[in-house]
């Protein structure tokens, strides 16, 4: 099966590798990336200190910022509301993700067991990022799942002024919907900001942050001899 399986993907079978020999290799990248990835952003500033991965404020709410700032009656509104627990707000979102990153291990663990010969050539001869985008299509919705709740309880406790991150964001949305409507500033045509879950919002950041790691490393063992770190990495990949 695994010459055809070769042939049809285009593969030189001269290496002598062997089917086992090539799903061996690519559950052993894909375990080297995960327990790197995963390792890396579950610790403290694992996110907050990566500019790679930050998660900062909704693209929304930094644009509506930006405005407030630009007007001296909008800049008296983020002085007086948001100035002080901005930065807060973004430590907490990163934490958030931090503390539920850990979910992922057993979830991908998973799915490493069940990649097929079919699966393994293809990530083999694919982009350097083709075992990470496997991986992702085949455990992304359980991830939200597991991901969603902890960043929740995170971003419900409180953390400045006995208030919450989503209390804090509902409170801007209102304070700045407040403002958009106001006649002073209406020369600026302030957008209404639609207020959305932030927890769906730091879910998928989260997530972003760990497939961006687990890519980092597999490009790294594809292009890196000295990231090959055990023999049957060196044999799969080295050929």
């Amino acid at each position: 099966m695994v010459k055809q399986v070769a042939k049809d993907y285009g593969i030189d079978t001269s290496t002598g590798l062997t089917e086992s020999e090539v799903i061996q290799g690519l559950k052993s990248a894909l375990e080297v990336g995960t327990n790197s990835g995963v390792k890396t952003v579950s610790k403290v500033d694992g996110y907050l200190k990566d500019a790679a991965i930050k998660i900062l404020l909704p693209a929304e709410i930094n644009s509506a910022i930006t405005q407030l700032k630009s007007t001296s009656a909008g800049r008296k509104v983020y002085d007086n509301v948001i100035k002080d627990i901005e930065q807060d707000m973004i430590v907490s979102l990163n934490r958030a993700a931090e503390k539920a990153a850990i979910k992922a291990k057993p979830i991908f663990i998973n799915a490493i067991k069940g990649m097929t010969i079919q699966d393994g050539f293809n990530i083999l001869r694919g982009a350097d990022d083709a075992a990470t985008l496997y991986l992702k299509n085949k455990t992304f919705n359980q991830l939200v799942s597991a991901f969603k709740p902890d960043i929740k309880s995170v971003l419900s406790q409180p953390i400045v002024f006995n208030k919450s991150s989503e209390a804090i964001y509902s409170q801007f949305v209102k304070s700045y919907n407040d403002v958009e409507k106001a006649d002073v500033i209406n020369a600026l045509k302030l957008s209404p900001i639609k207020e959305s879950d932030l927890s769906t919002f730091v879910t998928q950041r989260a997530l972003d942050g760990v497939f961006h790691k687990i890519a980092v490393e597999e490009k790294q063992i594809r292009e890196n001899p000295a990231a090959r770190i055990n023999a049957i990495l060196k044999k799969v990949f080295g050929s």
